[in-house]
């Protein structure tokens, strides 16, 4: 399931293995803004450069190349930084006493309870476009709907990137590759007939509680510290 969506057979967490501790501090402090609904800019981080005597530069180029956190290049603005998006997507997650923030997919929405505290998830059927609302409350998502299923695919994309600053060398982001066809459908019959439109796109499924296990699998340990010394 890893390796379909994208990731090494270690998930998110050996990635992470591979920061050093300051590496880590960066990317954890930009993860716990972006859950408060908060903008984060690079330029506000390389500003702490001399005051946290971190090399914030080379830090933030080790978190790109590892796909961890992107941002776009006139701007700063943090727009990637897994499982949150810094622009609007149709995954808007709302953790219990904060401001409402964004998912880059189905999975990463479902996952961000598993690292924090019970949400609300806002999102819509990839196929018809009807709402979507899942209140997930001690580890058990419940939606609005009878049957949400969750969608996953692979987008027909030869070599794109989240931002404006990859090079030409540098692999493909999860973010282009796989998160635009990580979707909620309000039904298994809107996701068959998603699928039968573009099998790629939408080829295999996942009952909500199914993918809430493979978000929580995923994304639940990644707040913990790196295994760099």
């Amino acid at each position: 399931m890893l390796q379909s969506l994208g990731l090494p057979k270690g998930g998110f967490e050996e990635k992470i293995s591979n920061l050093s501790p300051a590496e880590n501090l960066i990317r954890t402090d930009i993860l716990l803004s972006m859950a408060e609904g908060k903008i984060v800019n690079i330029n506000n981080i390389t500003a702490m450069e001399e005051q946290a005597k971190i090399d914030m530069n080379s830090a933030l180029q080790r978190l790109r190349e590892l796909d961890l956190v992107h941002w776009d290049h006139k701007s700063g603005d943090v727009t990637v930084a897994y499982p949150f998006s810094g622009v609007p997507t149709p995954h808007r997650v709302t953790l219990a006493g904060m401001a409402p923030s964004y998912s880059m997919c189905a999975i990463d929405a479902l996952g961000i309870p598993s690292m924090f505290t019970d949400a609300v998830i806002e999102s819509e059927c990839a196929f018809c476009g009807e709402k979507i609302t899942i209140h997930v409350k001690d580890n058990v998502p419940v939606t609005n709907l009878g049957t949400v299923v969750v969608g996953l695919g692979t987008m027909d994309t030869a070599n794109a990137c989240c931002d404006s600053s990859c090079g030409p060398s540098e692999p493909m982001s999860i973010s282009a590759s796989c998160c635009p066809a990580i979707q909620f459908y309000c039904s298994e019959e809107h996701w068959q007939k998603a699928n039968a439109k573009n099998s790629t796109m939408a080829k295999v499924k996942l009952t909500l509680m199914e993918a809430y296990e493979v978000g929580a699998a995923i994304f639940g340990g990644t707040l913990s510290g790196s295994n760099a010394e």
